[in-house]
């Protein structure tokens, strides 16, 4: 096995000095991105094709046998060490001056991967972990995906520390820092089930990395401690286990998450994320969004700037291809490892982060082309912020009482529960507004020999402010946790997502305090407020119970809360039967100070037939069944929004009455808005 990717290399390195760049059937050709010198690993193809070097939790520790390989930028290939150096190697990651490569390798088929570096110019090569019977460490551990910070440290993955993954059964990789002497390790993360291929924000020299999001403890009102890993006692909900993007700061602090569509599953799968300076992100999906089962339908997807629907840029069946490994080029695009068959022979191929310019680089007959990387210096990313802190226990806790010491605490607080993004941002709705919530914090102790590999806690139990603000102290720190929100009956909050129920599990580090906003798929990306005063208001809209005079056939005047002014009209607006004399009816079942209302038009798309303007628009505020104030806007609705103050009104229900409507919807003469937004703060008397 050892021979088969040199041999590939050595014939391949004559040839490719003339070969033309090629494109698959069906991409587009045109404005192929320009490409530095890459380099990669070309390994031998494992028995079962279906599985890929380095690829999830089946493929991370394979060792096919392989070697460092370098692309120049005339197309030439080379090897980088001598040949025998190393049986195998993955996930190069060049140091920010392009002088030294840190890269991961195995020295026997049966070794555990260690991490090494060398120089650009394959001179130097030189441990940098070794195995040295560290305290608490299991008999076998493998460290993986090496990464350059700023600061000149590596951080890495490994399954150093002892846990099993609650699906599978196998090893848990978590984060773990080092210098390149090899002094100074240190974790980073407190990952339940899964942390690895680390990269690095340029913008920001924050730490993203790809995070194994699943928990097998399910809510349930059917069992005393609020739930349950038996699915037929649970509360009902959709299935999440996905590998996402998170990003953290270099200390482990301010996991949030890094970018996706959280209004959906694969929409946010990112594994081997990789960041351009822009702040898109690009990240493997796949069928099966665990990557524990199996390897198909593996594709490349974007995310414009972060937060946004996501782009194919390469693979996902797409004739039979699968792609992985994206990495950010100098120009913005990006180079990744494309099987083109989807017979586990992987090339390297360039294209943009929309898919256009896919191009063919370098392709070693007969081997796997993966992991590659610019081998060129790039602008040094900030050196972001990193507090000390103490280091992270050698053993994750086994026990409940070790839970509650004050002196390994963080305090967790969450200003608004309730709170919402903005309009067309993508991220799901939060729960609506109640009273007499109370959260619960459940951690999980390790237990290696159990069945999912541990079992759960309740730490606590505490109310929720009538406003949605949560402030608890002493909740144990860099312990893997998960939240839960029931109402005054004890019943689980639902949202239209699901049960109020973390689906994965997340930590915080201990002296920390978490301070986020929401209670939902990508909350922790929502822009926290200043001050708590303006942390309780938020758009309450979503949380009304929607009447309307009439409604087209087919739609649903909810269309007019969903926070969408995007998409068919008919899915994601208010229509009205006629154009004359109607209204739209929000009622909230606890009275709101209300802010702000903020009134969207429906956008015009003439191809539909839809090009109405409601010409000028009439709210009216009621309390208690009486009405207490209107508002009139004399102008047309701004497709931006238009803006009617309201001065902390106290209200419980709201009208809006278009008063003149030009045009038509869907060909038809009828009266429509895209959207209400109602700013405004629980009251709290």
């Amino acid at each position: 096995m050892r021979r088969a990717p040199q041999a590939a290399a050595a014939a391949f390195a004559l040839a490719a000095l003339a070969a033309p760049p090629e494109v698959p059937p069906g991409a587009s050709a045109r404005n192929p991105p320009p490409v530095p010198p890459i380099v990669f690993v070309s390994r031998a193809i494992p028995a079962d094709p279906a599985l890929v070097p380095g690829l999830g939790p089946r493929g991370r520790a394979l060792a096919p046998g392989g070697r460092l390989m370098v692309r120049e930028r005339s197309g030439r290939v080379r090897a980088l060490l001598p040949d025998g150096a190393l049986w195998d190697a993955s996930d190069p990651s060049v140091s920010w001056d392009g002088r030294r490569i840190a890269f991961a390798a195995t020295v026997h088929p049966d070794s555990a991967w260690r991490l090494w570096v060398v120089g650009a110019d394959g001179r130097g090569l030189a441990p940098v972990t070794r195995t040295d019977g560290a305290a608490g460490a299991p008999a076998r551990y493998d460290d993986l995906d090496p990464c350059w910070l700023p600061d000149g440290r590596i951080v890495f993955a490994s399954t150093r520390f002892p846990q099993v993954a609650q699906q599978g059964g196998g090893p848990v990789t978590n984060l773990f820092t080092v210098h390149p002497d090899g002094s100074g390790l240190a974790r980073l993360t407190s990952e339940r089930n899964g942390a690895e291929e680390p990269t690095v924000d340029p913008a920001t020299g924050r730490i993203v990395y790809a995070r194994w999001f699943v928990n097998r403890w399910l809510a349930s009102e059917r069992t005393p401690l609020g739930v349950t890993d038996d699915r037929a006692l649970a509360v009902r909900s959709d299935t999440v286990d996905v590998w996402h993007a998170l990003t953290i700061l270099p200390d482990g602090d301010e996991g949030r998450l890094a970018g996706g569509d959280a209004r959906g599953r694969a929409s946010v799968s990112a594994y081997q994320p990789a960041m351009l300076d822009d702040g898109t992100l690009a990240g493997l999906v796949a069928d099966d969004l665990s990557l524990a089962r199996d390897a198909r339908g593996l594709g490349v997807q974007s995310f414009a700037r972060g937060f946004a629907a996501p782009r194919l840029v390469a693979g996902r069946g797409r004739g039979g291809a699968r792609a992985v490994a994206p990495a950010a080029l100098p120009s913005g695009a990006l180079v990744l490892a494309l099987d083109a068959r989807g017979d586990g022979d992987f090339g390297l191929w360039a294209a943009w982060p929309d898919g256009a310019g896919l191009t063919r680089l370098a392709d070693l007959p007969g081997a796997a082309d993966l992991d590659p990387a610019p081998l060129v210096a790039r602008r040094r990313p900030p050196v972001a912020a990193r507090p000390r802190r103490e280091p992270l226990p050698e053993r994750p806790i086994e026990r409940a009482s070790d839970l509650h010491a004050p002196a390994a605490s963080f305090r967790f607080d969450c200003l608004n529960v309730f709170a919402n993004g903005p309009v067309d941002a993508p991220f799901p709705d939060a729960v609506p507004i109640e009273r007499g919530v109370r959260i619960r914090f459940y951690a999980t102790l390790a237990r290696p020999s159990a069945a999912g590999g541990d079992t759960v806690v309740l730490v606590r139990e505490a109310p929720v402010d009538p406003s949605g603000a949560v402030h608890v102290e002493e909740l144990p720190g860099d312990t893997p946790m998960f939240e839960q929100l029931v109402g005054a009956d004890g019943r689980v909050l639902r949202s239209a997502m699901g049960p109020a129920h973390v689906p994965g599990l997340n930590f915080a580090r201990v002296g920390s305090g978490t301070k986020c906003v929401g209670c939902h798929a990508g909350h922790s990306a929502l822009p926290v407020a200043p001050n708590y005063a303006a942390g309780k208001v938020t758009n309450v809209a979503p949380s009304a119970e929607v009447t309307a005079s009439s409604v087209a056939p087919g739609t649903d005047p909810r269309g007019a809360v969903d926070r969408r002014t995007r998409g068919p009209a008919g899915r994601t607006a208010w229509i009205a039967a006629g154009a004359v004399g109607e209204k739209l009816h929000l009622r909230w079942r606890w009275p709101i100070e209300a802010a702000a209302v903020v009134l969207y038009p429906l956008p015009r798309d003439r191809a539909a037939g839809t090009d109405v303007v409601v010409q000028a628009c009439e709210i009216v505020f009621f309390r208690d069944g009486r009405e207490v104030e209107r508002t009139v806007l004399e102008k047309p609705l701004s497709p931006s929004g238009t803006r009617a103050e309201c001065n902390g009104l106290r209200i419980d229900a709201l009208e809006v009455r278009p008063m003149r409507v030009s045009g038509r919807v869907l060909h038809r003469a009828a009266a429509a808005l895209a959207e209400i937004e109602a700013f405004a703060r629980i009251v709290e008397d």
